[in-house]
């Protein structure tokens, strides 16, 4: 099994149609343990939101991929953790790389779990300039994954 931490954009891939949905969609096998910070559902709301307030989905269709969301992926597909676990390591990160400290709260996590933050989101991974921190992300796209292996058609 491996050990991922998964951010937002990954779950939001999970439930929306978008570019690369079938590879963040390869992650919720059996062989994978998921985790993220409880962040995951303001930020996870926060996009369906966006998407509904731009016409994209209606409220009701928002609402119904939260709930589809909770029933089916919390404690299944993705475990949350208390960002507080992390929220001092998350500030230090956030410093030093002069980021969002929303980002660094997947980011301190992966470091303090020993394993690799899984996004989307490649100006994020751009950003990190520790060569430590850099070993602790890594991009959906990047091949090293083998996810075009375990894409079921």
């Amino acid at each position: 099994m491996t050990d991922y931490i998964v951010d937002s954009n990954i779950v939001a891939k999970w439930l929306l149609p978008e570019p690369h949905s079938d590879r963040a969609r390869a992650l919720m096998g059996p062989a994978y343990k998921l985790r993220a910070p409880d962040l995951l559902m303001p930020e996870l709301a926060s996009t369906l939101w966006k998407r509904a307030s731009r016409g994209e989905l209606t409220v009701d269709e928002s609402h119904e991929l939260l709930r589809k969301f909770l029933r089916d992926h919390i404690e299944v597909t993705v475990r949350l953790l208390p960002s507080r676990l992390v929220a001092a390591q998350a500030l230090r990160i956030a410093a030093s790389e002069r980021h969002s400290i929303y980002d660094c709260l997947y980011l301190a996590l992966a470091v303090q779990a020993r394993c690799r933050l899984i996004t989307a989101d490649d100006r994020f991974m751009k950003s990190i300039q520790s060569k430590t921190l850099k070993a602790h992300v890594v991009s959906l796209n990047d091949p090293e994954l083998g996810l075009e292996m375990r894409i079921e058609n």
